[in-house]
C-alpha cells in the first residue's frame, strides 16, 4: 500500500503542471512538487495578501477573489466552479485568468476535475502558467486590431466597434457620430524633417485625441495622418461639435521633441452623426470623410458638420425619405496633372456631392437646394474660364472647339434647372436635372471630354 502511495506521489512529481488533490470540502489533501514550490514561495513571500495554498488549507477561501471573467450564471468566482465539480452539479470546471504577485503578472489555466474511482468525493485541481502563450496570443491579436505605431485601434477594429454601437443605437434609438480627422500639412514635416520625427508627431496626436474622449469613445488611426473618432450615445449634433472643437484646439498647439524642435501643424475636422445623416455604417464613413475633405477646401484647421441629408423637424422621414441619387468619389487617377485643374475638378465633386446631399429634402428645403446649385453652378463657370485661360497659354489645338462645349453644358444646366423650378412638383424633370450635372456636366465631361489634354501636363 506504501508503494502504490509512493508510486502515486512520484507520478505527480513528475509532472509539470502544479496538481492539489481536495477533499469534500476543499481541503488540500495532497500536492506535487510543482505545487509545492509555489506554495513555499507564497510563504516566504513578503506579500501577506497572498493565501496558503499548501496541504491542511482549505482551496476554496485561497479561490474565492479570483472572479470568473466573463461570469456565467451560477459561477461567479473559481470558488463557485469548484464547488460544483465536488457536489456532483459539474462534471468538469476550467478557466484561464490572470493573477499578480509580488509586482509580476502571470497568466493561469485551471482545470478541475473530480476524484476518479468511486471512493472519498473530492476533486483534483490542475493549474499551468500559461503566460508566454497568452503574450503570444496578446502579440497577435494587438498586431490584428491595433496601429503598431499609435497603439490605437485600427480601421478593423473601428468598424467593428462602429457596426456593434451601430446596432445598439439603432435599439436605444440613440446618436452617435464619426470625426474624421486628416493633419494639414502633414506631408511636408514629415518629408523635410524625416520618418522618425512623423512618426513621433503622429503618436503625440494619437495621444492627444485620446486626451480628449471619454472611456466609452473609440479612437483609430486609419493609417498616414487620417484617424477616425467614434462617439457614441450623443444627445445631439452639438455635442459632437464641442468634442471635434476640443480636439481641433489640442492638435494646432504647438509639439516640442525631445530634441527640442517645435513642430506645427493643425487638422480638418469631418462630422457625421447617426441618424442625422446617416442610416447605415457605409454611408456615416463616406459623409464623415467628404465633410472632412470639406473643411480642408474650406481653409484647413476647421471642423465641418456633414450636409444634413434627413430633415432634423420630420424625423419620420429617416426609414422613407431616399438619402440621395448617388456620390461621386474623387480619385488620384483622375488628375490630369496641372494643379489648378485639379484642384477645380476635385472640388467639383465636392460640390456636386452637396448638391446631391439636399435633393432629397428638395421639398421641404427648397432653399438649400437652390444656394448648393448655384455654388456648383458658379464654380463650373469660374473653372471653364481658369482652364480656357490655361489652354490658350499652351496654345491647345482644340481650344475653342471645348470652350464651345463648356457653353453648351452651362445652357443645359440652367435650361434643365429652369424646367425644374417651374414644374416644381416633377419628380421626373427634376431626376433629368441631376442627372445631366452628375454624369455630363461633372463627371461625364471631366473624365472623358477632357481626357483629350490630359497630354498636355504629362511629365516627359
Amino acid at each position: 500500500m506504501q508503494e502504490t502511495a509512493a508510486f502515486l506521489q512520484n507520478v505527480l512529481d513528475s509532472l509539470t503542471a502544479e496538481i492539489a488533490v481536495l477533499d469534500q470540502h476543499g481541503v488540500v489533501l495532497q500536492v506535487n512538487d510543482a505545487w509545492r514550490r509555489r506554495s513555499l514561495e507564497h510563504a516566504q513571500s513578503a506579500d501577506q495578501t497572498l493565501p496558503d495554498v499548501g496541504p491542511g488549507a482549505n482551496y476554496l477561501v485561497a479561490s474565492q477573489a479570483i472572479v470568473v471573467n466573463p461570469p456565467t450564471s451560477s459561477h461567479e468566482t473559481v470558488a463557485d466552479g469548484i464547488r460544483a465539480v465536488l457536489s456532483g452539479r459539474l462534471p468538469r470546471f476550467s478557466h484561464e485568468y490572470l493573477h499578480s504577485a509580488r509586482g509580476r503578472q502571470r497568466w493561469w489555466s485551471m482545470c478541475v476535475t473530480p476524484l476518479a474511482g468511486g471512493g472519498s468525493p473530492g476533486a483534483v485541481v490542475s493549474l499551468e502558467d500559461i503566460s508566454e502563450r497568452a503574450q503570444i496570443e496578446k502579440q497577435v491579436r494587438d498586431m490584428a486590431f491595433y496601429d503598431p505605431l499609435t497603439h490605437l485601434p485600427n480601421r478593423r477594429l473601428l468598424m467593428e466597434r462602429l457596426s456593434q454601437q451601430m446596432a445598439r443605437a439603432r435599439r436605444n434609438q440613440t446618436r452617435l457620430a464619426l470625426l474624421f480627422i486628416d493633419l494639414d500639412k502633414f506631408k511636408t514635416i514629415n518629408d523635410e524633417l524625416g520618418h522618425e520625427v512623423g512618426d513621433w508627431l503622429l503618436l503625440s496626436v494619437g495621444q492627444r485625441i485620446q486626451a480628449c474622449l471619454r472611456e466609452s469613445d473609440t479612437a483609430a488611426r486609419l493609417g498616414g495622418d487620417e484617424f477616425v473618432v467614434l462617439l457614441p450615445d450623443l444627445p445631439n449634433s452639438a455635442a459632437a461639435m464641442i468634442v471635434a472643437e476640443k480636439i481641433r484646439q489640442a492638435l494646432a498647439l504647438e509639439y516640442v521633441t525631445s530634441q527640442g524642435v517645435v513642430l506645427n501643424t493643425s487638422s480638418s475636422i469631418g462630422v457625421a452623426l447617426y441618424p442625422d445623416h446617416g442610416a447605415t455604417e457605409k454611408e456615416l464613413l463616406r459623409l464623415g470623410d467628404e465633410a472632412m475633405y470639406l473643411a480642408k477646401k474650406s481653409g484647413r484647421n476647421t471642423v465641418h458638420l456633414c450636409v444634413s441629408t434627413l430633415s432634423e423637424s420630420a424625423p419620420e422621414t429617416l426609414h422613407s425619405a431616399p438619402l440621395s441619387y448617388v456620390h461621386l468619389r474623387w480619385k488620384d487617377v483622375f488628375r490630369c496633372g496641372n494643379p489648378v485643374i485639379d484642384e477645380e475638378h476635385e472640388t467639383l465633386f465636392l460640390l456636386a456631392n452637396a448638391l446631391l446631399d439636399q435633393v432629397a429634402l428638395r421639398g421641404q428645403q427648397p432653399q438649400a437646394f437652390e444656394a448648393a446649385f448655384e455654388k456648383l453652378l458658379t464654380h463650373v463657370e469660374i473653372h471653364f474660364a481658369h482652364e480656357e485661360a490655361i489652354f490658350q497659354a499652351c496654345g491647345y489645338a482644340n481650344q475653342a472647339e471645348h470652350a464651345q462645349q463648356h457653353q453648351a453644358l452651362l445652357t443645359q444646366a440652367r435650361r434643365l434647372h429652369r424646367q425644374a423650378t417651374e414644374a416644381f412638383a416633377d419628380g421626373a424633370i427634376e431626376a433629368k436635372l441631376i442627372k445631366f450635372l452628375v454624369f455630363e456636366l461633372v463627371a461625364g465631361h471631366m473624365l472623358h471630354t477632357d481626357r483629350e489634354f490630359f497630354t498636355l501636363f504629362a511629365t516627359p
